[in-house]
Formats: C-alpha cells, sequence, structure tokens
C-alpha cells in the first residue's frame, strides 16, 4: 500500500471518529445540563407548561421523571458510547489518533495506559447492560461494577477528553488543508456509488470542519 492511500485511509477512519465524537459530545452536553438540575418532581409539571408546544425542555425528558434520572439514562449511553472508542476490535481511536497525528503517537500511547485499566469494566458494561441487555444475574452485576469501579472510567475519560480537546486544536495547524479534502474525496466516491448527493457545507458545520475552500479566499 502506497503512503499516500496509507493516509487517505487514516484521514477517511479519522472522518468516522469525528462524527461519532460528536454524537458523544452532545449526548454529554445533555447529559450535564440534566444533571446540573435539581429541581424535584412537583417542581417539574408547571414550569414545563409554560414551554411552547413542539419544544423539549431541558428540565427532564419526561414530566413524570426529575432530571437526575433522565441524566442517568444519557450517563447509559456515554459509557457504552466511550467503549465503542477505545475497542481495539471496533473504531480503535487509539490506533486512528496515533496514525493521524504520528508525531504525537507517543503522547497517545502514554494516555492508553492511563486508559486500559477501565477497558474490562467498559466493555463488559457495553455487552452486557450498555447496548446490549443480558440475564438479570450479569446484567445487573455489570450495572454493579461500573458503579464500584468508577474512579477508574472516570479517570479514563478524563484522559480520553484531553486527547480529544489537544487534537481538536491540532487539526488546524497539523491536519493543515487535509481534513477538507479528504473529506470531499470521501463524498465523491459515496454519491457516485449511492447515486445521491450529500450538503457538504451543512456536513462541515455539524464536524467543526473548516472548509479549505473558504480559507484559501
Amino acid at each position: 500500500m502506497s503512503t499516500n492511500v496509507s493516509r487517505q485511509n487514516a484521514l477517511r477512519s479519522y472522518l468516522i471518529f469525528r462524527i461519532k465524537a460528536m454524537e458523544f459530545l452532545d449526548i454529554l452536553g445533555l447529559f450535564n445540563c440534566l444533571r446540573a438540575n435539581t429541581m424535584r418532581q412537583d417542581e417539574i409539571a408547571p414550569v414545563k407548561a409554560q414551554v411552547p408546544q413542539g419544544l423539549v425542555p431541558l428540565i427532564s425528558f419526561l414530566a413524570f421523571r426529575p432530571p437526575q434520572y433522565s441524566a442517568d439514562s444519557l450517563k447509559t449511553v456515554a459509557v457504552s458510547w466511550f467503549a465503542l472508542f477505545i475497542d481495539k476490535n471496533g473504531m480503535d481511536a487509539i490506533k486512528v489518533w496515533s496514525q493521524v497525528f504520528p508525531a504525537h503517537a507517543s503522547k497517545v500511547q502514554a494516555a492508553w495506559r492511563k486508559m486500559e485499566a477501565s477497558w474490562q469494566i467498559l466493555r463488559t458494561f457495553r455487552n452486557r447492560a450498555g447496548f446490549h441487555a443480558d440475564k438479570p444475574m450479569k446484567f445487573f452485576a455489570a450495572r454493579h461494577q461500573l458503579r464500584k469501579e468508577w474512579s477508574k472510567v472516570q479517570a479514563a475519560l478524563d484522559e480520553f477528553k484531553k486527547l480529544f480537546d489537544f487534537f481538536l486544536l491540532a487539526e488546524g495547524t497539523e491536519l493543515g488543508a487535509e481534513l477538507g479534502p479528504a473529506l470531499d474525496s470521501l463524498m465523491d466516491e459515496l454519491e457516485k456509488k449511492q447515486g445521491s448527493k450529500f450538503q457538504r457545507d451543512q456536513f462541515k458545520a455539524y464536524l467543526m470542519i473548516a472548509d479549505a475552500k473558504a480559507l484559501a479566499t
């Protein structure tokens, strides 16, 4: 495989990571809003009644559930999503980061060593109680283990977030004009194969990827 093809494949894998990462950040944003809300259950209904029809307030998703309970549901999704990122048989963001930003490979591996202790906990939770649901004893055992070992998972989440923040900033200087064209090239192939069109400007805005053409003008 040529160096150019290898680089193209790495950038395309990174684009997939960015899509899932933006979804992850949206989930965390909702979780944090709900978790910070300390309204009692009897306070929720009158406030919700003032919200215009068709809008969903970040008080609680259901009128009869306190915000903290809705936050716990999103926590299940967020933790399972995190497992998706570090799964060596899945997305493996550690490998993707190391390939796309080779100058920082040692930094990535050092962070992974701090995250690795949480992997078995996360995988078990994801498989038995997060994205999937196992038999009752295994289901509740996985939830209990997550609560008991939460400090390890929290430390891993913190390390992941630090890396993600670092590489978002590094994109502008170290990827230069590569990311936008990589997305355009991928979409060219997809449009040709699928016979459909992408709203590219909207998609780039969703991913927070600057348009190289706009930057050049």
